[in-house]
């Protein structure tokens, strides 16, 4: 009986001393292997990382004038770790906030890599939020009020297209940028120069480490890492110039609709012919970048994205147009180079072009008369170039648009650019399942039928002819900067592509340019301006009853320095509608006074 008690203890023995044993290892485990860790665990459940967002970098224009920079702002943000009643606290978040409690909780769960760093619920509160949020803080643990930059588009509208906006990061952007410090709130350029300079722009956050009691109160600074701001571009937009042609294309859409047109908006680019640099975008109607800022409500997004004008969309780029008469240029220089044509020749335009039985007509039914190719680029003459496309046929003609850049995207650093159309016999075949037919060769010369073309495109067109060929890449940054205004970057001009024509064919090219303005289409709309205009107006036809206005140019003439292209969409005739929002730009670029314009005659 006494051995058996003993045995017993002894077993009991074992197994008290096995337990030690083992909570003596654990321990030992725990304070050499994972000491790191459990200290951590511990500095976090009495402090607070308070991070200080970094501004975005400032936007010129080219002469310096601030076109985007930030204000200070406040934020609603919550701190995952210390939102300990989501049931109670989430369901009043959202009646103060106005965010959706749906949304409140999805953003808190994709902040679960960073428990400790504030989510910012609502950006760019007002002083009766930031007062609910106080006055009911026992009710909303973990809920801060954070002071932050706000992106300011210190011109509202202005350049709306080009500079773009900031928005959330995407679920996507943020699982593939994650690694580099991103957070699920983070905002990043979601267009315009915004998205593709993201890098540059976006700065680095500091940040400060407090201890907190276990009310969440902060007791006293662990240090702090100050932000850096993210990189200055100076642009080569001309904020003054783009002012102005935003102005006279809103003026002219208004006047388009009183003459019944249903004019939808438009486009004005300008560029620098000697670089490539962009001294005006201009798409209308516009937007107000400043609405994303700060987080858009769901009533300013719908009403943008239904609205039947598309204000966000950037006609400049993003729509293509068939390019109308302005594609008379094109045509005339393929005429000349393949020498199926002269100077000399003399053409009758009787007001229709007749084709195995059917007629084509020209824009005056009467006909112009006795004329050369000059006369024909100066009076738009459709019978003339309708013959000029019947010689040189419907590939030989796309061929040459090629060259000239149609058909081919620009490589300006901005989304969603559209390429155009150039058609050819095959791409009917391709895209119809059709043979080309003999009249789709005379409206092609004239720029009609399958052909489509952007506003940006038809500027390089112009400065094609003002270069003599030298197409230069459009480019809208010119320089970036450090946060301190040091010169990081100088961009330089790229030639885009090179046209080799004959010195003579551009020459002929350029007199009927002239000609456009001094006594043809565009006369009566440039009449007493104090420069040589080189210009070509077009009507585009939509085959909804309705035509496209287009006037691109150069100036001046003789020592050009400027190409403008304007599109009035559905605005009625060419040298009625985009030909005056041309003189108006061109007199703000060389600082002429605007007189009123005299009425322009109805041509094409």
């Amino acid at each position: 009986m006494w051995d058996e008690e003993r045995r017993r203890i002894g077993i009991l023995a074992v197994i008290v001393f096995g337990i030690i044993g083992i909570l003596v290892l654990r321990l030992v485990w725990m304070q050499l292997f994972q000491g790191a860790q459990y200290k951590k665990i511990a500095e976090q459940n009495r402090t607070r990382q308070i991070t200080a967002q970094a501004p975005r970098g400032s936007i010129y224009d080219r002469n310096g004038a601030v076109v985007v920079a930030n204000r200070p702002s406040f934020a609603v943000s919550i701190i995952p770790s210390e939102y300990t009643n989501p049931q109670q606290a989430t369901p009043l978040l959202s009646t103060i906030t106005g965010i959706p409690a749906e949304e409140i909780d999805r953003l808190v769960k994709g902040s679960e890599d960073f428990l400790y760093t504030p989510v910012r619920i609502k950006r760019d509160v007002d002083a009766a939020t930031i007062a609910k949020i106080e006055e009911r803080q026992y009710y909303l643990p973990g809920v801060i009020i954070e002071a932050i930059p706000v992106r300011q588009y210190v011109y509202k509208e202005l350049a709306a297209h080009v500079l773009g906006f900031v928005g959330s990061i995407s679920e996507e952007e943020y699982a593939r940028r994650k690694s580099q410090g991103v957070r699920a709130t983070d905002l990043v350029g979601k267009d315009g120069l915004e998205r593709e300079w993201e890098e540059a722009l976006r700065g680095t956050d500091g940040g400060m480490k407090v201890e907190v009691n276990a009310e969440g109160e902060e007791l006293r600074s662990l240090g702090d890492r100050a932000s850096t701001p993210g990189k200055g571009l100076v642009l080569t937009l001309d904020a003054n110039l783009q002012k102005a042609a935003e102005e006279a294309l809103q003026v002219q859409v208004e006047a388009s609709r009183k003459l019944g047109a249903p004019a939808k908006g438009g486009a004005v680019v300008a560029l620098n012919v000697k670089t490539g640099g962009i001294l005006v975008m201009a798409s209308n109607p516009a937007f107000d970048p400043n609405v994303f800022a700060g987080g858009i409500t769901s009533l300013e997004w719908n009403k943008l994205i239904t609205n039947p004008n598309t204000p966000l969309n950037n006609r400049a780029i993003q729509n293509a147009y068939p390019p109308a008469s302005v594609f008379k240029i094109v045509t005339a220089a393929a005429a000349l180079e393949m020498n199926i044509t002269t100077p000399q020749e003399i053409f009758d335009d009787r007001g229709v072009y007749v084709l195995n039985g059917w007629s084509f007509y020209g824009w005056d039914t009467k006909g112009l008369g006795k004329l050369t190719i000059i006369d024909a680029l100066a009076w738009s003459s459709d019978p003339v170039f309708y013959e000029l496309g019947q010689r040189l046929g419907a590939d030989n003609l796309a061929s040459y648009a090629l060259t000239f850049g149609f058909g081919q995207v620009t490589g300006i650093k901005l989304a969603g650019e559209e390429k155009g159309i150039v058609p050819t016999t095959d791409w009917k075949q391709a895209n119809y399942g059709e043979a080309w037919y003999p009249g789709e060769t005379l409206i092609a010369a004239i720029g009609q039928g399958y052909y489509l073309v952007t506003p940006l495109q038809q500027a390089l067109l112009a400065m094609a002819v003002a270069n003599g060929g030298i197409i230069y890449k459009p480019m809208l940054v010119d320089k970036v900067l450090t946060p301190e205004g040091n010169l990081v970057e100088k961009l330089q001009p790229e030639v885009l592509r090179t046209i080799y024509l004959r010195p003579e064919v551009w020459d002929i090219v350029r007199q009927g340019m002239i000609a456009v303005t001094a006594r043809g289409t565009g006369a009566s709309t440039f009449k007493g301006f104090p420069k040589t205009i080189a210009g070509k107006s077009g009507s585009g036809e939509t085959g909804r009853g309705t035509t496209h206005s287009w006037f691109a140019c150069y100036a001046p003439a003789e020592n050009p320095e400027i190409a403008v292209a304007v599109l009035v969409e559905d605005g009625g005739e060419g040298s009625m509608a985009a030909a005056p929002v041309t003189r108006r730009v061109l007199e703000a670029y060389f600082s002429i006074p605007g007189k009123p314009l005299p009425p322009a005659s109805k041509t094409d």
